[in-house]
């Protein structure tokens, strides 16, 4: 029996040697003049990058990674001076070698089926989108005339060559992942005797005909995030409603499809929406769509909560809590006009960046009559207190150690790190700054008014 349970169990042992041998593939390659420097290896969900593993480059710049039961997609390559390329994992070893300046366009794909495809097209698109982009702006600046004419048909004439190099690219194979991914970035090729508004119209009408988003093996790409962005750029208009009505077209037309897409391309919109301040039409949109996200991810709940409960001119939630130096701060006791509550983290890397930019603007926030309570996400303490010591805050820190399960945390319906929102006396919440740019625009209103 004994000898029977060894030979059992040496078979399993060499079946789980051989099917890790298979599972695993190869990442590896060269970028000449970039030795000993960090690769940082990130999903691409959408346009937001997932940090998966940090290597280092060898002597030479070679470097290698292994992918073990990693996702199918785009995975984007960061570089130590900003600039990165991308690859797509598809089940096989990826070789490639280029160079850290413009490593996309430097690109030499040496094993990847996959990855070949897709640098034929990254490659020769550049002077494609260039000229485009070039001849889209004339046109936009030009007065109408023989030479706009020219204009117009140079720009049809590239739009025509640069979708026949994507069809042509997507031939290769049209169900890779390269084939499905690179639809996206065709456009659509408007009748040059058009006028300005009746292309608008043409665009309107044509575009979810010509631009699908039905394939959930997309969203580790950056795909349905190209097609949501152009349709928007059709609108051009300072009206909120505008928008919110763009935006409702959107959902409407992938309403009945897959779910994971739908609550993707809405969490996208609600972001844009907020990154714009666009705070009406991104509450309208979550009223009218967020019952509809009930297996949504939560980060997608929050936002939506964040849009309709937490809405500007909404009564913020007050809470009473004890401030890392030993006091008891509640917010509903604000001695100044204002109040910016921002929730931050040690391991933030913009918290990082914003953090000693806000302490160093205090006169700012002083001439605004502003206060600032810090609500920490951390759950450890040791690493806040280092972070404090190293970072002198001149206001008060409230951390609760419970990270994103804080009761205040959660009271504010807090998703993403810094999150600011500004409160009156009256406990009204009057802003909600996006980031540094805006909350300073918004102190120069309050400075200025006063």
């Amino acid at each position: 029996m004994d000898k029977l349970m060894k030979r059992a169990f040496i078979g399993l042992l060499l079946i789980f040697v051989v099917f890790v041998s298979y599972a695993q593939h190869t990442f590896s390659g060269v970028i000449e003049g970039y030795p000993n420097r960090e690769l940082n290896i990130c999903t691409q969900f959408g346009e937001e990058s997932k940090m998966v593993q940090t290597i280092r480059t060898g002597s030479n710049g070679n470097f290698t990674y292994k992918f073990f039961d990693s996702e199918i997609g785009l995975y984007r390559i960061y570089l130590e001076n900003q600039s990165y390329f991308d690859i797509i994992y598809n089940n096989e070893d990826v070789h490639i070698k280029t160079r850290p300046e413009n490593p996309q366009y430097n690109m030499e794909v040496i094993q990847s089926v996959e990855n070949a495809q897709l640098y034929d097209y990254y490659v020769e698109n550049y002077i494609y989108d260039y000229k485009i982009d070039v001849l889209t702006q004339m046109l936009e600046i030009y007065p109408d005339g023989k030479f706009y004419k020219r204009v117009q048909k140079e720009l049809s004439k590239e739009i025509k060559l640069k979708n026949r190099h994507i069809d042509n690219v997507i031939k290769q194979n049209p169900e890779s992942f390269a084939g499905r991914y690179l639809t996206a970035f065709r456009i659509i090729p408007v009748p040059e005797k058009y006028s300005e508004p009746e292309k608008i119209s043409y665009l309107k009408e044509k575009y979810f005909e010509f631009y699908k988003m039905e394939d959930t093996v997309l969203l580790h790409s950056d795909a349905y995030n190209e097609i949501v962005l152009n349709y928007f750029k059709i609108f051009r208009s300072n009206d909120q409603d505008v928008y919110y009505n763009a935006a409702k077209t959107i959902l409407d037309e992938i309403f009945f499809g897959e779910p994971a897409i739908f609550n993707f391309v809405l969490e996208y919109i609600l972001s844009g929406f907020e990154s714009l301040s666009l705070d009406e039409a991104a509450a309208k949109i979550s009223v009218d769509y967020g019952d509809l996200c009930s297996d949504g991810n939560e980060t997608l709940k929050m936002r939506i909560k964040n849009n309709t409960a937490l809405a500007v001119g909404a009564t913020a939630p007050d809470f009473t809590a004890q401030t890392v130096s030993g006091k008891e701060y509640t917010l509903s006791e604000m001695e100044k006009d204002y109040t910016l509550i921002i929730f931050w983290a040690t391991w933030c890397q913009h918290c990082q960046i914003t953090m000693p930019h806000l302490a160093a603007s205090k006169n700012i926030f002083a001439k605004a009559n502003m206060d600032i309570i810090a609500v920490s996400i951390d759950s450890e303490e040791e690493e806040l207190d280092a972070f404090l010591k190293e970072n002198e805050m001149p206001w008060e820190v409230i951390c609760e150690y419970k990270g994103w399960d804080g009761d205040i945390v959660i009271d504010y319906a807090v998703f993403a790190t810094p999150w600011m929102i500004i409160v009156d006396k009256d406990m009204k919440i009057v802003a909600k700054p996006y980031n540094e740019e805006k909350l300073f625009d918004f102190l120069e209103e309050i400075i200025y008014e006063n």
